[in-house]
């Protein structure tokens, strides 16, 4: 081409360039933006789409109902009620000075502390609050605020505080048991948590009209104890006013169903409240000692080892035992003496028992034998966990002949309660078997579960083993009786009412080896009527400091317990019958 000239046009030629360029730049990206657009829609469409969905979809844990629990008579004890977590989205939240004003007395938070949070960098979102209680719940709810969020999640709620708590034990804040029956018995209270597979907008509510996939939860059942809170109630009081009374570092006490081998109160001191167990300064507090710590027994172990040697006929009640001239000796231990260096001379087995004497359990415990008395001794249970539905039962110590740490002097301490090592819960279920005819049995605390489909099981009482005769344990109930009656001003008495019974008072093993100076532990086992018992009942006083004695710091309380479950079951008086 030429201008008018008749020159050649030289200037358009880079502008064709341009064109044609920008031309070929505009049909590849077209092309390139065809095969994305065809690849999404046609190739990968299954594949991105489930991406999306699955980047809405979220898997939530759907928490099981927790059972219920009852004590005997119907008293509601634990439950679940609704709570929730608290959510904050920071971004969404418009003032957080007055957010936090709003929220912090309903979360029970210093104001101040939840403004940090609220106002805290690089923070999208985070957890103000878990397990509020229902009226806060309530409240917030009604407040509406903005970027504030409630994820629904179940509360335990003790109705009545501290009561019966060491049976109970406490769930934690993923509404697991711990302690007592909670933690013992987790399974069947705490059901299986199910699960809510669902698409969620952008707020997390869940759409409606998308598929979701839903795991239901199988709810836990409720539970009724052997626990009757008449009798809780009455144990727990007298346990702690006598702890108070002897100013002691704590104490035990258990009742029994001799009969049955069903709890029908068991208390410990110091003592918390499960429904803000999380408060507590001492975590050892949850453990409950009546199965959960061991302790010298003393001289209450005499009776055992006197109905172990009366069964195997090694001794009779009314055999007969030389203590002169009033202490044994043992190579490499200092000799054996009875209390307070006291020799009674010859004294009967029935005696023996009456004066508590050292040197009379050791002359039983040798006619009985090393092997065959520690044998025995497992028979009862000692050393043994006795199957009861609540964690953290202790074995106890029971050293054994045959076994590497056994010695000479464990064989004649054993046989008064020293070197030995048991739980109260094992004490009481061993004079239980003393008492009832002569039959171990298996210590329960529940006596029903009741299942979400409506199916009832009760807990039957199961004999363990028999262990000694109907005729021996006869002969145990009077000597016992015997026990009460010969020292009249020292051991509690219930008129109108039969009873035996058998004091201890035993050292404090320290961590250091030997024993604590001017410590004990104060204890007496006791039970009534003596023809037929119906309870047996052990106080443990731990280090009292107004009086070491099993009978002045422990006995007061056996004798109100025991004149009170009289009445409260409405067995009469002796002349009454």
């Amino acid at each position: 081409m030429t201008d008018a000239t008749g020159g050649i046009n030289t200037w358009r030629e880079p502008s064709r360039k341009r064109s044609l360029l920008l031309l070929a730049a505009f049909g590849i990206l077209a092309g390139y933006v065809a095969y994305r657009v065809a690849e999404v829609q046609l190739v990968r469409s299954h594949e991105l789409a489930g991406r999306a969905v699955a980047e809405r979809l979220v898997a939530d844990t759907v928490p099981a109902r927790r059972g219920d629990i009852y004590d005997a008579r119907g008293t509601l004890l634990a439950t679940d009620l609704p709570s929730a977590r608290v959510w904050a989205i920071l971004g969404n939240i418009e003032d957080p000075r007055h957010t936090a004003e709003l929220l912090g007395p309903l979360l029970g938070r210093p104001v101040d502390e939840l403004h940090a949070q609220l106002t805290a960098p690089d923070v999208e979102w985070l957890q103000l609050a878990r397990q509020i209680d229902p009226a806060a719940v309530e409240a917030i709810e009604a407040l509406k605020l903005d970027g504030i969020y409630l994820e629904p999640e179940p509360l335990r709620y003790y109705p009545n505080g501290e009561f019966v708590a060491h049976v109970l034990g406490f769930t934690n804040v993923e509404h697991e048991g711990n302690y007592g029956v909670e933690g013992g018995y987790d399974d069947v209270i705490g059901g299986d948590a199910g699960s809510l597979i669902a698409e969620r907008d952008g707020a997390g509510n869940v759409i409606a009209l998308t598929p979701s996939y839903w795991d239901p939860p199988d709810d836990g059942s409720d539970i009724v104890l052997t626990i009757d809170s008449g009798v809780q109630l009455l144990i727990e009081r007298v346990l702690e006013e006598t702890v108070r009374e002897q100013r002691a570092k704590g104490g035990t006490i258990i009742v029994q169903d001799p009969n049955t081998g069903a709890i029908l109160g068991m208390a410990s001191w110091p003592v918390y409240d499960p429904n803000s167990y999380q408060n507590a300064d001492d975590l050892s507090v949850f453990a409950n000692p009546a199965v959960s710590r061991v302790y010298e027994p003393g001289s209450t172990f005499k009776s055992i080892v006197m109905a172990i040697g009366i069964d195997d006929g090694v001794v009779t009640a009314d055999s007969t035992f030389d203590d002169a001239p009033g202490y044994r000796e043992i190579p490499g231990h200092p000799p054996i003496t009875n209390n307070n260096g006291n020799v009674y001379g010859v004294q009967t087995m029935t005696e023996v028992l009456v004066r508590s004497s050292n040197l009379g359990a050791i002359h039983v415990a040798e006619k009985i034998g090393a092997d065959r008395l520690f044998q025995r001794l497992t028979q009862f249970g000692i050393g043994k966990l006795s199957g009861i539905e609540l964690q953290g039962e202790e074995r106890g110590i029971l050293t054994k002949p045959w076994e590497r740490d056994w010695n000479e002097t464990l064989f004649f301490t054993n046989a008064f309660g020293q070197g030995i090592a048991v739980t109260p819960l094992q004490m009481v279920n061993a004079y239980s078997a003393i008492v009832n005819g002569g039959y171990l049995m298996e210590p329960h605390i529940i006596a029903e579960e009741h299942r979400p489909d409506g199916e009832v099981v009760r807990h039957e009482p199961e004999v363990t083993r028999e262990i000694i005769s109907e005729e021996t344990s006869a002969v145990m109930r009077e000597m016992l009786h015997q026990v009460v009656e010969r020292r009249y001003e020292a051991y509690p008495q219930v008129e109108g009412y039969e009873i035996g019974a058998k004091t201890g008072t035993a050292q404090v093993p320290s961590p250091d080896g030997g024993y604590v100076e001017d410590a004990t532990i104060a204890s007496i086992v006791g039970f009534g009527p003596v023809e037929e018992p119906q309870f047996v009942v052990l106080v443990k006083i731990d280090e009292p400091q107004e009086t070491p004695w099993g009978e002045t710091a422990a006995g007061p309380a056996l004798g109100e317990i025991l004149r009170e479950l009289f009445l409260l079951y409405g067995i009469q008086p002796e002349e009454s019958r």
